[in-house]
């Protein structure tokens, strides 16, 4: 345990907490004295994230959660509560990224994407936060946004729409549950070292018949930082937004993107 307590004694929450920058918010926050509950679909790395925390000294569970059924959610929620008590901290990760032309995109794939990462953060927000509010403690919901969900781009037409969602649904949930203690915000990441980037470079390569490293210097080509970034320069941000340093901050969205947006 590397951190300096910024989360002690609060329980959070993270969709999508298996792998990338979901598994390095469960980390950092175990780091900062959470207790953690990993929530995903993908059991064996998700148990495997819990096993991880609980060796480390945190308290950790992992509970199965399909974002896009809103039964699965309230169950899971209700699952987090009974193995690690209220949650004060609900971080809406889980995503997917489907890449294609608007004008060629299968209606699954488009359906598919607004599913998990519109309909799968409405569910969960809603979920959680009506049980932060009954609570009347106040609490934390996280979103993740995109940088894509500021500037649109092309193969990106799906994920930007769900993307650009989140962050009104954020700033609408801000203004509605400001009231009741509860902070609302978003977290735009740019291009960061994960599974994704991956699978984005192999599949840009492949459809413009490109070799990965020449796309990887494309995607590099924007950034003022000249790299990529790393999950836990992601999981940094969250850290801060769930703590008490960021306990006037609510309805922003927040960009980490090592200077993409200014280039």
């Amino acid at each position: 345990m590397s951190g300096h307590g910024l989360l002690n004694g609060r329980v959070c929450a993270v969709t999508g907490g298996a792998r990338g920058i979901g598994r390095a918010v469960c980390e950092r926050y175990a780091e900062e004295g959470a207790a953690v509950a990993v929530c995903d679909i993908n059991d064996d790395e998700g148990m495997r994230v819990r096993d991880a925390l609980r060796a480390s000294g945190a308290r950790s569970a992992y509970v199965h959660m399909d974002v896009t059924d809103a039964p699965s959610v309230e169950a899971g929620a209700t699952a987090v509560e009974a193995a690690l008590g209220s949650v004060d901290v609900l971080v809406a990760n889980a995503g997917i990224l489907k890449q294609d032309r608007v004008l060629d995109m299968p209606d699954e794939a488009w359906q598919q994407t607004l599913d998990v990462n519109l309909t799968g953060v409405f569910n969960c927000a809603r979920s959680f936060g009506r049980r932060m509010a009954e609570r009347g403690k106040g609490g934390r919901i996280l979103i993740a946004s995109s940088m894509a969900g500021i500037v649109g781009g092309a193969f990106y037409g799906a994920y930007a729409a769900s993307k650009f969602g989140v962050i009104g649904l954020a700033q609408s949930m801000a203004v509605e549950l400001a009231g009741d203690g509860v902070l609302v915000n978003c977290v735009c990441p740019g291009a960061i070292q994960t599974e994704m980037i991956e699978q984005v470079i192999h599949e840009q390569a492949a459809a413009t018949g490109r070799t990965a490293d020449d796309v990887r210097n494309e995607n590099l080509a924007p950034i003022a930082m000249g790299r990529f970034g790393e999950p836990t320069e992601v999981a940094d941000i969250y850290v801060w937004l769930a703590s008490d340093l960021a306990r006037y901050v609510t309805g922003q969205r927040v960009v980490v993107d090592g200077g993409m947006l200014i280039t």
